[in-house]
């Protein structure tokens, strides 16, 4: 309860717009500017407190016994809101997560409870963020399961699911989160599945040039690194405002866009080269929403290139499509979806998108995933995690056993 209400009070904020409240609102260009003096400044003065993120979630559970400091959720709330009022490509689900998780992780702890019970309660944090901001319980149950910890057990499973269950229905009290999708009665033709499978197949093209370009990015001096991803997004500010925040492109908002094919591509390349940035220098905001968009986007632009073709949920799949390859998790990708829409017709397009983009990602192009790459670069080595190691060692033990 403790979590998700967090999670919906970040998400909230984050989607309001600050600079709407000025008698003399300051022009879009600026805010980045002063956000990354904000967040420089922040930085200094709370260094032992900046690694934040949902890959400092995975560490907590796999090196640090779960454990994560209260100072840690001072900063990524602050930080977090300042940057997406600022305008950057950054979204509220990560942020939400290491937030639910650092609530969920001192709780564990002040309760007294075991070793891997607080352990277990940071997986939990993460998918009640996630089932709160999308009222999606399935998807928070795999989503903790597939990126957080990394191996099944049917007892961890089963009280994440209670977890994620009881956040959303916090949502649902809460009257929704400002990422839920209202999606309209749609139709489903098989004759059109091919359409689903190009539109999983461009999205697993661009979830590895995302990677590959976030990948090939020069580690800078901090205070450069900063400079240059707010001048990009100031440049994008000033030639369309609207290339900036979360307003314009909620996945209700991209539904129902009224643009031209040439803006939407110009949409595309300015979301990918402010995605692109943001992620690369490491700016301490979310991955999952972006992805969201450009999926949508590109959903949105197949719509209109093929004819009779099914708009709407080609946006919808296209947001799931790219989640999927990005992270490389297709089911949680295939169950936020279908939880989103409950609509049957949405189940089989859905399924086929999201296995072609992963499938691309990883066994045409061998890509690895977002999280995976961001691990590299802050140097976490799963392959050393004692959690892992223990699992692999038991079931080992269990081999030898049953061979004897």
């Amino acid at each position: 309860m403790f979590s998700s209400g967090l999670a919906l009070l970040f998400s909230d904020l984050a989607h309001l717009n600050p600079n709407q409240l000025l008698n003399n609102p300051l022009p879009a260009y600026s805010l980045p500017l002063m956000v990354a003096i904000c967040i420089l400044l922040f930085e200094q003065l709370f260094s032992r407190y900046k690694q934040v993120g949902l890959i400092f979630v995975v560490k907590a559970y796999h090196f640090d016994e779960g454990q994560l400091n209260w100072g840690n959720l001072f900063y990524q709330f602050s930080v977090g809101l300042l940057l997406t009022w600022g305008g950057y490509a950054v979204g509220v689900v990560g942020p939400a997560c290491y937030l639910t998780a650092v609530v969920a992780s001192n709780l564990s702890y002040m309760a007294r409870l075991t070793e891997g019970q607080i352990r277990l309660s940071v997986a939990c944090g993460t998918a009640a963020a996630v089932a709160a901001l999308f009222n999606a319980p399935l998807a928070g149950t795999v989503i903790a399961y597939e990126l957080v910890m990394r191996r099944f057990n049917w007892r961890s499973i089963a009280t994440i699911a209670v977890v994620a269950a009881t956040a959303s229905v916090i949502s649902q009290l809460h009257g929704g989160s400002m990422l839920s999708i209202n999606l309209p009665p749609q139709s489903f033709e098989w004759h059109g599945l091919a359409q689903f499978a190009l539109l999983g197949m461009l999205c697993g093209l661009f979830a590895t040039l995302l990677v590959k370009l976030i990948r090939a990015m020069p580690k800078l001096n901090r205070n450069v690194a900063v400079t240059i991803a707010a001048s990009v997004t100031a440049l994008a500010g000033l030639l369309n405002p609207q290339w900036l925040g979360l307003e314009p492109i909620t996945p209700n908002e991209l539904l129902y866009w009224e643009l031209s094919l040439s803006q939407q591509h110009l949409w595309l390349l300015a979301r990918i080269v402010l995605t692109t940035v943001a992620l690369a220098f490491a700016l301490p905001g979310g991955s999952l929403g972006p992805m969201l968009v450009i999926g949508g986007i590109l959903g949105s632009i197949i719509g209109d290139v093929i004819p009779n073709s099914a708009d709407l949920m080609l946006v919808i799949v296209g947001m799931g499509a790219m989640f999927g390859a990005v992270f490389r998790t297709p089911w949680a990708a295939f169950l936020l979806i279908t939880e989103q829409t409950m609509q049957l017709e949405v189940v089989i397009p859905a399924i086929v998108a999201c296995l072609c983009a992963s499938a691309v990602a990883k066994y045409i192009f061998r890509s690895p995933s977002l999280i995976e790459q961001q691990l590299l670069n802050a140097q976490i080595r799963l392959i050393n995690s004692p959690v892992l190691v223990k699992e692999e060692n038991k079931t080992l033990n269990n081999e030898q056993l049953q061979q004897s």
